[in-house]
């Protein structure tokens, strides 16, 4: 389990984190979404012992992360960029994984290897990024993680490895019920191995919650009329955002689905039905309903 408690970065007087709080259960996928900048990366760093908080702390299993060597030897990071000794070769680093973490599995990296067929005999700095993150993944994971953080996994990948590192991060989960705490920018990864979403903007979270309470709570009713929509279904607060489309009204709601259908049966509509509408949308709609534009967000 991750319990991050108040959690503050400061860098000089520049605030890059304000009292983040947030708690990840065992066996379960949790997704952290922001712009460049927002400071993912700098709670990343502070997870995995690399930084040192201002104020706050984090707590893997029930213990502080830091300064904790019985903690970290259960934890596997796998950075944006890797870091590799550039002398190295891929066998070399694989020696040293092996004989500096008590639990790696000789068993899962033959399967691991099998999947990302990496060249041992290459130098690391010969590798290109996308393999030095297969590399990365394979050794992070063959350590038999209990808590594994990902900071932008998939960059550099192509379409097939993608697919294939998210069906093992949820094989992962499934077998051995490790943590995973996951930054990307894409929005499809997350919906479709994520139990849980963050979103962090400016050093702070504005957004945390389930998959399915998301998804549970906006939803877009697909309505039409011989003439023309209720005027009294423009002034509901529960309902985000009307779009027309001839005598079609696309209707995203808040909270209350079950509500507004009723309301529109009783002036009984030539079409009513409900839509699934993608991760990115919801967070849109919600963002706005909280104050916030997403879309503006993203764009910085």
């Amino acid at each position: 389990m991750i319990f991050i408690d108040q959690l503050s970065k400061n860098f000089g007087k520049q605030p890059a984190l304000d009292s983040i709080s947030l708690r990840v259960e065992p066996g379960r996928i949790y997704g952290l979404v922001g712009p460049n900048g927002a400071g993912k990366t700098t709670l990343i760093k502070i997870l995995t012992g690399i930084l040192l908080p201002t104020r706050g702390q984090v707590f893997i299993a029930g213990h502080n992360v830091h300064q904790n060597p019985g903690v970290k030897s259960g934890l596997g990071y796998v950075a944006d960029q890797q870091h590799f000794y550039p002398g190295f070769k891929v066998k070399d680093m694989i020696r040293l994984y092996r004989e500096t973490y008590a639990n790696w599995s000789p068993e899962r990296f033959a399967e691991l290897g099998s999947i990302f067929r990496l060249p041992e005999d290459k130098k690391i700095a010969k590798l290109s990024k996308g393999m030095r993150t297969q590399l990365a993944v394979l050794l992070n994971l063959s350590i038999r993680p209990g808590v594994l953080v990902l900071d932008e996994p998939t960059s550099g990948l192509d379409p097939v490895l993608r697919r294939q590192l998210l069906n093992i991060l949820m094989d992962e989960v499934a077998q051995s019920q490790s943590t995973v705490f996951m930054s990307t920018h894409n929005l499809n990864e997350l919906e479709r191995i994520c139990d849980r979403i963050g979103l962090i903007h400016n050093g702070r979270l504005l957004f945390d919650e389930s998959l399915e309470d998301l998804k549970r709570k906006v939803r877009k009713i697909q309505v039409a009329f011989a003439d023309g929509l209720p005027g009294e279904f423009h002034q509901r607060e529960d309902i985000l955002k009307i779009e027309e489309q001839g005598r079609v009204y696309n209707l995203v709601v808040r909270d209350n689905l079950d509500g507004v259908m009723a309301e529109l049966r009783k002036y009984r509509p030539l079409l009513l039905e409900t839509i699934d509408m993608s991760l990115e949308d919801i967070f849109i709609y919600q963002m706005g309903g909280i104050g916030y534009g997403f879309e503006q967000i993203f764009a910085q």
